[in-house]
This record gives structure tokens, sequence and C-alpha cells, in this order.
């Protein structure tokens, strides 16, 4: 499933919730605000809509890097729900009681990939060419974020990540990385997969098998003391719904890996 794909499902839930009668009075619940990851962005804001259409509270997303969402939530940011690119941040928030353990769950799995702009005549068939002279720029997510921790793993695994440290520029997010790469001002980037899709500006050079890197884990939970809870719980349920997996299988996301237990 493309972007033009994702995007006009979003816009038929969209509508779909437009029509649908609104329920009034102090029982209707509002709005649920969900946290999540950027890398999720098209396939969520999809699966949202799908869920408001079927009669459920609508969705308001805010997308951003796991590490900077965990921290507004630590700091009492009103969310209903937390997506993270990674484990390590949704353990910070649940060894400091900011989540619901109990609804925690793995939802979904990536991969992560080496790209340049569309129509590059730059040789990149292997990490090692990362290191070529023509690679001025290397564009990764953060060192605290989840795309910038994967990739930095993936690079030292594979032994370039010393040649190529020098020439690492580094984003907010991993939709800042891809940008980057998209308007040519970085010769190659590492991004999850399911990113490259999106943008028709950027060509996969190369794909970093699964063992060079940490498990790319999407864990979900409801925040503590959330103002919707159930209905964030519910929205959690039907996000690993066979109707949900349709969206996130179409984007380029695989089922969450197995991982050893925290």
């Amino acid at each position: 499933m493309d972007r033009r794909h994702l995007l006009c499902l979003y816009a038929l839930g969209a509508a779909l919730l437009a029509l649908r009668p609104q329920s009034a009075g102090a029982g209707a619940p509002g709005p649920l605000v969900v946290l999540a990851a950027s890398s999720l962005t098209e396939s969520l804001q999809a699966v949202g809509a799908a869920w408001a259409a079927r009669g459920h509270p609508p969705v308001t997303f805010s997308f951003d890097a796991s590490s900077r969402l965990a921290r507004q939530v630590e700091m009492g940011a009103p969310a209903d729900a937390f997506f993270s690119a990674d484990r390590e941040w949704m353990d910070y928030l649940e060894e400091r009681r900011r989540i619901d353990p109990a609804t925690r769950a793995d939802l979904l799995g990536n991969v992560l990939v080496a790209i340049r702009p569309l129509g590059s005549t730059l040789a990149l068939r292997s990490p090692g060419d990362l290191a070529a002279p023509g690679v001025r720029r290397l564009a990764l997510a953060g060192e605290n974020v989840p795309a910038g921790r994967y990739a930095r793993a993936a690079l030292g695994s594979v032994g370039v990540w010393g040649a190529v440290q020098s020439r690492v520029v580094s984003g907010d997010n991993v939709r800042t990385v891809l940008g980057w790469v998209a308007a040519g001002e970085a010769e190659a980037g590492v991004v999850y997969r399911t990113d490259a899709r999106v943008e028709r500006k950027v060509e996969v050079a190369y794909t970093f098998p699964a063992g060079t890197h940490p498990p790319i884990v999407y864990p979900m939970a409801v925040v503590a003391g959330a103002a919707h809870a159930q209905a964030a719980a519910d929205f959690l349920a039907y996000c690993r719904s066979a109707e949900a997996w349709v969206v996130f299988d179409g984007a380029g996301f695989t089922a969450p890996p197995r991982v050893d237990p925290r």
C-alpha cells in the first residue's frame, strides 16, 4: 500500500466520521489523544480514521521522535496512549509509572534501510559504500531517537561507523532524515523501510540484515491517568485487529519480532 492509498483511506474515514451523527451530552467521550513515533504517521492516521468511522471516538495524533514524546508523557502532557518505535522509551515510562503496564503490547516491527535521492548515481551496494568519498553527509536520526539508535548499532555492527561518523548529520526524528535525503541535502541516510515507501524522491539502496541491530519493535500502551483510558485501550485492541493489520502490512511494517523478556 503506497502513500496515496493510505491517504485515501484516511480521507474516507474522515468523511464517514463527518457524516456520523454526533452524540450530545456530558457522557459523550471526547477525542482520544495519541502520541506516536513519526514513522507511524500515515498508517496510524489511516487506522485511526477507520476506527472513528466505525462509530468510535475520533483520534487526535501528535507524531514526533519517541524520545521527545516520552519526555512529554513523563512531564504530564495530556495524552491517552503512547506508541514508541523502541522498547527502551516505553521501558523508561513504565519504570516511572507513566503508563499502564497491563495495556502494554508490542504492535509492529520494521526493517532498516539505507536510502539515497531518487536518480542518484552514487553506488551504495553495501554498508561499506557509505564511507565512499561521494557521501559527504550521511543523515541519521539523533542518537536518542530509536531510528538513530538502530542505525548507529547497524553501522557499528558492520564495521563502518568509525569511517562515517564524521560525516553524520543528525535529525530530530526519522522524517527529518527522510526530508534531507529527498531534498538532496544529504547524499544518503538510514531510515525505516516504511519511511522510504512514503517518499517518492528517495530510493532504497541497501537493506540492513536484522542481525546487525537490535530488533525493531513498536510497543504501545495507555498512559497512566488517561482521561479516556477505556476508549484508549479499545483503540489499542483495534490496532491489533486484522482490519488494522491490512494497513500496517501494506505500509511495509512487519509483525513484532520476538524479544527477550524485560
